[in-house]
């Protein structure tokens, strides 16, 4: 299920069953025997299949692997805890021992390995959030920590090394309630009691992936009905005639698995692929497949999943780090080998030997993992430590709100007058009103204005338009059609609060301007009262920034617009920190400068759409690539100061450079009109 927010980043995860391959068995007669189904490896296969080629983006729907892990991992898991329980020998300790023994070591491994690495690969800041990243990873907290770093000035998914372990914790969580649950509830409220638990969670997920989709992704509310479907199938009586119609759905069901990974089924809410996903992986488990040669080959690969889901994804955050933007493709398949091969190791020389016992004596491993837990969960402070530079990046990459973070404001509460946090005199005689790239600009004009003063009205993401605004088509998105119907209404309010405060002369509308010409987002459009959805289009767009800047001027205000500094298609800030600090760095950005061509050909409609604003409205627009740009290159600092904060926001410093190296306070007043 993809719950995807901005880079969203949300959908770039996996989760692998933390459950023993020899628990891979189901349960055959009145004294319980066990027969080893390979086919639930194979299914492990496949899933795991599918999201590493989604990570490595050769394969664009295998997301959806998680949620057959999730089904795996409940069916298993709780077949094993009904068992034990009928048997009169389930022990609490012996499940957690079990678990324990099971996951923690190839992923304290992994760990390890990783926290080594990190210091060549990561900034400043992404040391910071990846010492909380092992944090999360070894108190099974990861999806509450992710979840904390996954807002709108967030770092990219495809940063964060350990982010796949939001998955373990999720099940970790799981497997603190699903035991207590069955052992201290009687037997005939079992199926009751998760049928429950999977329907309230479902219609959470349901209620809450449209508002907040990065907490429904990442909490365990929201995605414990998947888990719940497979304890369901464990727990569903034996029949016969219930089985032969199950085993009549197997087909259709592989199907499914296979095909909507490769290309949704077109329904709008992103849960219900989750949902025919989950069902289809049930399917199977109740009707177990042949034992063919496809099926092993598959259970194979399935064996060796949990390694490989440790492995790749930090691998390829590496990969990736290292190139700054997408790497080759001889790159990214050699990540994807090498990931393989010592997936392979892993499993052989790390797994196996814990798994069976050979490693250590049950009394000494529980001390032991707990003094690995606390070495490792210190070793990232060292590494920061080891590695502390004298130039304080995190504040030079701090968020630019402008004059502060009260100056972004929130959607779904227009703003009904300036606040007091939002402006530099009482009387203001310049606004400046857009987005996170209009607050950006703030901290140079605040410091260069003079006199004359400056109010700010901005909110992330929201187009500079009336009667416009741009939301994401995908339905989990952090800018829903909920959040273009408050663009619209902040816009408006905004107009208004102009309209009572006279005093302000001059209005500077900033914004990247590309979302409205973006294939991933869709326009809202007012008419007559009403909200239409309209595909993108510089005309729509262009139409209603030229509404607004003709209601400015027909209340006696002039305006002027400024177009986004030159952007790339990688961090700026971080490649410049990493230089720095002689990070390892490849590929053509490694000087960390904006090539003039690529920045025209990733904002060559965004380029296409100002020029019909200035001609349609009449309006100027105001450029800063005279002064950062020649013919090839554009600056991203000056003087060693750091112009960018990221890939396009201007940090403080660069906004102040920018505004007293270029007069633009007095630029900007005189070109209004």
């Amino acid at each position: 299920m993809n719950f995807a927010a901005g880079e969203l980043w949300l959908s770039t995860t996996l989760c692998e069953p933390s459950v023993d391959p020899l628990e891979s068995r189901i349960s055959t007669g009145p004294l319980m025997s066990r027969e080893f189904r390979t086919d639930i490896q194979a299914l492990r296969g496949l899933a795991v299949l599918l999201v590493v080629l989604y990570h490595a983006r050769i394969e664009p729907f295998g997301y959806l692997g998680v949620d057959i892990f999730f089904v795996i991992s409940g069916f298993l898991i709780t077949g094993l805890i009904k068992t034990q329980l009928e048997q009169s020998r389930f022990s609490f300790w012996e499940f957690y021992y079990r678990r324990a023994k099971r996951l923690l070591p190839a992923a304290y491994v992994v760990i390890a390995l990783t926290t080594i690495a990190a210091p060549f690969f990561l900034s400043d800041v992404g040391m910071w959030e990846f010492r909380n990243q092992v944090l999360g990873a070894l108190t099974f907290t990861g999806n509450i920590v992710l979840l904390s770093q996954s807002d709108y000035f967030g770092g990219a998914a495809e940063t964060k090394p350990l982010l796949h372990f939001w998955s373990l914790a999720v099940e970790g969580q799981y497997y603190l309630l699903l035991p207590a649950l069955l052992a201290l509830t009687p037997k005939r409220w079992w199926l009751t009691g998760v049928s429950s638990l999977l329907v309230a969670s479902a219609v959470l997920c349901f209620y809450v992936a449209f508002r907040h989709p990065s907490a429904a992704f990442y909490l365990l509310p929201t995605r414990s009905w998947e888990l719940a479907i497979g304890s369901l199938g464990a727990l569903l009586p034996a029949s016969s005639r219930v089985a032969v119609k199950v085993a009549a759905l197997r087909f259709p069901a592989l199907g499914l698995l296979l095909l909507i990974p490769l290309g949704p089924s077109g329904l709008q809410n992103p849960v219900m692929d989750a949902a025919l996903v989950c069902l289809a992986t049930l399917i199977l488990l109740l009707a177990p497949s042949r034992n063919n040669m496809a099926v092993r080959g598959m259970a194979r690969i399935g064996d060796i999943s949990y390694s490989l889901y440790l492995i790749h994804w930090p691998v390829l955050v590496y990969v990736r780090s290292a190139w700054l933007a997408e790497p080759p493709a001889l790159a990214i398949y050699t990540a994807i080998a090498f990931s393989v091969v010592a997936s392979l190791a892993l499993y052989r020389f790390v797994e196996e030997p814990f798994r069976r016992g050979v490693v250590t004596s049950r009394v000494r491993l529980a001390p032991g993992f707990v003094a690995a837990s606390v070495l490792l969960g210190v070793a990232p402070a060292v590494d920061i430590a080891a590695t502390q530079s004298k130039v304080d990046f995190s504040e030079i990459r701090r968020i630019n709100y402008g004059l502060g973070r009260a100056c972004d404001l929130t959607p779904g509460s227009p703003p009904h007058g300036v606040p007091e946090a939002c402006r530099t005199t009482n009387r203001p005689q310049l606004l400046v009103w857009g987005d996170s790239f209009a607050m950006a600009l703030v901290p140079g004009l605040a410091k260069t204005v003079g006199e004359a003063g400056l109010a700010q009205l901005t909110m992330s993401g929201c187009l500079p338009a009336i009667g416009v605004a741009a939301f994401s088509r995908r339905a989990a998105s952090p800018y829903p059609r909920a959040f273009g119907e408050d663009c619209i209404r902040f816009n408006d309010s905004v107009l208004a609060i102009l309209k009572s405060r006279p005093e302000i002369r001059t209005v500077v509308i900033s914004s990247p301007f590309d979302a409205p010409v973006s294939n991933d987002f869709m326009l809202l459009e007012r008419r007559d009262g009403a909200f239409t959805e309209v595909e993108t289009s510089e005309d729509v767009a262009a139409e209603g920034i030229k509404a607004l800047v003709e209601a400015v001027r027909a209340l006696g205000r002039r305006v002027v617009v400024v177009a986004p500094p030159p952007v790339a298609s990688f961090d700026i800030a971080d490649c410049l920190e990493r230089k720095a600090r002689g990070g390892v760095m490849l590929g053509r950005y490694s000087d960390c400068k904006i090539h003039v061509s690529d920045y025209r050909r990733m904002r060559s409609r965004t380029l296409e759409l100002l020029d019909q604003v200035a001609s349609k409205a009449d309006v100027e627009v105001v450029s800063y690539h005279d002064y950062l740009c020649d013919d090839t290159t554009c600056k991203t600092e000056i003087d060693g100061k750091f112009l960018y904060r990221d890939s396009g926001h201007l940090s403080y410093e660069g906004s102040e450079i920018i505004a007293r190296k270029t007069r633009l306070a007095e630029r900007l007043i005189r070109a209004a009109r």
